[in-house]
């Protein structure tokens, strides 16, 4: 009976000092986002600022002769915003699992106002923060992707579209240039494409990729916002279900939505779908735990106690296709997008179509466009 009574103080501290942590988490993802937003905005500024130089000097416009300069110290822009990127979210990384394994951990648990034990030693969190890292790190997903090599997209996709840009629009208008003096040497007027063409080189049209850098819904920040987001956030889960799987009376994860779960999606069936008998979103481990669901996720897993499983969770255990038919249309159309969710209503979408991408779907079906 002890036993249970302090399992039962352990669970509840756990509890309290995980959503201590996923506080945490929020106020992390707020300081990283703000300090990723800071540096590309700054290399945009750097960006603008050698592009109105080298037009400057060449009277409002950048000619040939001035493209290789411009092109070296844009470029220098660019390395240094791929290394200050890489260095903010390997922090980050860290950070989000140190917070990972802090509820499983003696000052984490003191923090709750509980006199518990702890579930992990100093050294056992320290070696598990390291293994979480180095698994983000070394996580290859299914397009075959490690970090380094999303990041190096990043910084490629940065590239293509700042430096392709000043580029092509330079020597845009250098061949308009030659065409121009062609027309005017044999008398004609030049044409007004030629002339449109001209202008193709003005500083005005060059800041196409500092604008790039700084968008933060479709360009470049937004690339590394998706990126820093979704490896921190899974630093933070692999740490604490790595940890939480060692507490007494641990029977699962709760697959929980954020706060700021913004419209649903497939995040919502997994955290109400009932498949193990454990309750509503709890699976029994980490292999069958379905988080993340997608790049970007906010959301989280908690650690659930065998105390909190009732015998009307057992009794409710029901398969994927039984929850998505509980959960109603709203919330099918969001997890499957609407075409699978009108399969389901048709009753040709098999469980295993749930995760399918539509057009493989489409293929099993038979079915077009």
């Amino acid at each position: 009976m002890a036993t249970e009574v302090m399992n039962g103080a352990v669970a509840a501290a756990i509890r309290r000092a995980s959503q201590a942590a996923r506080n945490g988490m929020q106020a992390l993802d707020e300081r990283a986002v703000a300090e990723l937003t800071r540096i590309y905005t700054e290399a945009a500024a750097q960006v603008q600022a050698a592009i109105e130089a080298a037009a400057a000097a060449g009277g409002s416009r950048v000619k040939l002769e001035q493209l290789q300069g411009l092109l070296a110290n844009v470029t220098q822009v660019l390395d240094a915003l791929a290394s200050a990127s890489a260095e903010l979210i390997n922090a980050a990384l860290v950070e989000a699992a140190e917070l990972g394994v802090r509820p499983l951990t003696e000052a984490g648990l003191a923090a709750t106002g509980r006199a518990v034990p702890s579930v992990l030693t100093v050294n056992q969190a320290l070696e598990q923060v390291d293994t979480a890292v180095a698994f983000v790190q070394n996580f290859r997903a299914a397009d075959g992707l490690v970090l380094s090599d999303r990041l190096w997209r990043v910084g490629a996709g940065a590239r293509q579209a700042v430096l392709g840009t000043i580029e092509q629009a330079v020597v845009q208008g250098w061949s308009a240039d030659k065409a121009a003096q062609e027309f005017i040497l044999r008398g004609q007027a030049v044409p007004a494409g030629t002339q449109q063409a001209q202008q193709a080189a003005q500083a005005a049209r060059l800041m196409v990729g500092a604008d790039y850098l700084r968008d933060a819904s479709s360009g470049g920040l937004a690339a590394a916002l998706r990126v820093m987001r979704t490896e921190v956030n899974r630093a933070h889960g692999e740490a604490y279900m790595a940890s939480a799987e060692k507490a007494p009376g641990f029977v699962g994860f709760r697959f929980l939505l954020s706060p700021r779960h913004p419209r649903p999606d497939i995040c919502d069936l997994y955290a109400r779908q009932n498949v193990h008998g454990l309750g509503e979103g709890v699976y029994p481990d980490r292999k069958s735990c379905p988080w993340p669901a997608h790049p970007n996720t906010i959301s989280f897993v908690v650690a659930v106690f065998d105390a909190e499983v009732s015998e009307a969770d057992q009794a409710g255990r029901e398969t994927t296709m039984e929850a998505l038919e509980r959960l109603g249309p709203e919330i099918r159309a969001g997890a499957l997008g609407q075409t699978k969710a009108e399969y389901f209503d048709q009753g040709l979408l098999a469980t295993g179509m749930v995760r399918s991408r539509l057009r493989d779907v489409r293929e099993r079906l038979g079915r077009r466009g």
